[in-house]
Protein backbone atom coordinates (compact mmCIF):
# COMPACT_ATOMS: atom_id res chain seq x y z
CA UNK A 1 0.00 0.00 0.00
CA UNK A 2 1.37 3.43 -0.83
CA UNK A 3 1.30 6.39 1.54
CA UNK A 4 -1.60 8.11 -0.24
CA UNK A 5 -3.81 5.04 0.13
CA UNK A 6 -2.74 4.61 3.76
CA UNK A 7 -3.67 8.21 4.58
CA UNK A 8 -7.04 7.85 2.82
CA UNK A 9 -7.67 4.60 4.71
CA UNK A 10 -7.00 6.34 8.03
CA UNK A 11 -9.10 9.37 7.09
CA UNK A 12 -12.08 7.26 6.05
CA UNK A 13 -12.03 4.52 8.66
CA UNK A 14 -14.78 4.16 11.21
CA UNK A 15 -13.98 4.04 14.90
CA UNK A 16 -14.43 0.28 14.74
CA UNK A 17 -12.00 0.00 11.80
CA UNK A 18 -9.52 2.28 13.57
CA UNK A 19 -9.71 0.06 16.63
CA UNK A 20 -8.96 -2.93 14.37
CA UNK A 21 -5.95 -1.15 12.81
CA UNK A 22 -4.59 -0.46 16.29
CA UNK A 23 -4.71 -4.13 17.35
CA UNK A 24 -1.17 -4.68 16.07
CA UNK A 25 0.24 -1.72 17.96
CA UNK A 26 1.94 -1.68 21.36
CA UNK A 27 -0.10 1.33 22.45
CA UNK A 28 -3.54 0.19 23.51
CA UNK A 29 -6.24 2.86 23.43
CA UNK A 30 -9.36 2.82 25.53
CA UNK A 31 -12.71 3.46 23.86
CA UNK A 32 -12.64 6.99 25.33
CA UNK A 33 -9.18 7.62 23.86
CA UNK A 34 -10.30 6.29 20.47
CA UNK A 35 -13.23 8.74 20.64
CA UNK A 36 -10.70 11.55 21.06
CA UNK A 37 -8.08 10.40 18.56
CA UNK A 38 -10.40 9.27 15.75
CA UNK A 39 -11.48 12.81 14.71
CA UNK A 40 -7.82 13.81 14.42
CA UNK A 41 -7.43 11.29 11.59
CA UNK A 42 -9.38 13.67 9.35
CA UNK A 43 -6.54 16.18 9.73
CA UNK A 44 -3.82 13.86 8.38
CA UNK A 45 -2.06 15.33 5.37
CA UNK A 46 0.69 14.14 3.08
CA UNK A 47 2.42 17.46 3.77
CA UNK A 48 3.19 16.14 7.26
CA UNK A 49 5.87 13.97 5.63
CA UNK A 50 7.78 17.11 4.72
CA UNK A 51 6.69 19.64 7.33
CA UNK A 52 6.02 17.37 10.28
CA UNK A 53 2.86 17.00 12.34
CA UNK A 54 1.42 20.45 13.19
CA UNK A 55 1.87 21.54 16.81
CA UNK A 56 -1.88 21.89 17.32
CA UNK A 57 -2.39 18.21 16.40
CA UNK A 58 0.55 17.15 18.55
CA UNK A 59 -0.88 19.02 21.52
CA UNK A 60 -4.35 17.52 21.06
CA UNK A 61 -2.87 14.03 20.90
CA UNK A 62 -0.75 14.68 23.99
CA UNK A 63 -3.83 15.92 25.86
CA UNK A 64 -5.65 12.71 25.00
CA UNK A 65 -2.86 10.15 25.47
CA UNK A 66 -0.10 11.85 27.41
CA UNK A 67 3.26 12.68 25.87
CA UNK A 68 4.91 9.26 26.11
CA UNK A 69 1.98 7.32 24.65
CA UNK A 70 1.41 9.94 21.91
CA UNK A 71 5.04 9.65 20.79
CA UNK A 72 4.87 5.85 20.88
CA UNK A 73 1.68 5.82 18.79
CA UNK A 74 3.21 8.17 16.22
CA UNK A 75 6.39 6.07 15.99
CA UNK A 76 4.37 2.89 15.56
CA UNK A 77 2.27 4.47 12.81
CA UNK A 78 5.49 5.34 10.99
CA UNK A 79 6.88 1.85 11.57
CA UNK A 80 3.80 -0.05 10.49
CA UNK A 81 2.73 2.30 7.71
CA UNK A 82 3.93 2.09 4.12
CA UNK A 83 7.65 2.38 3.54
CA UNK A 84 7.20 5.82 1.95
CA UNK A 85 5.80 7.08 5.29
CA UNK A 86 9.20 6.66 6.96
Amino acid sequence: MDIGKFIIQLQNCTKKEFKQILKGFEVKLSDKEIEGVHPLLQEISITWLVLGVPNAIQQKLIQILGEKRAITLYEQLKEKGPSSFR
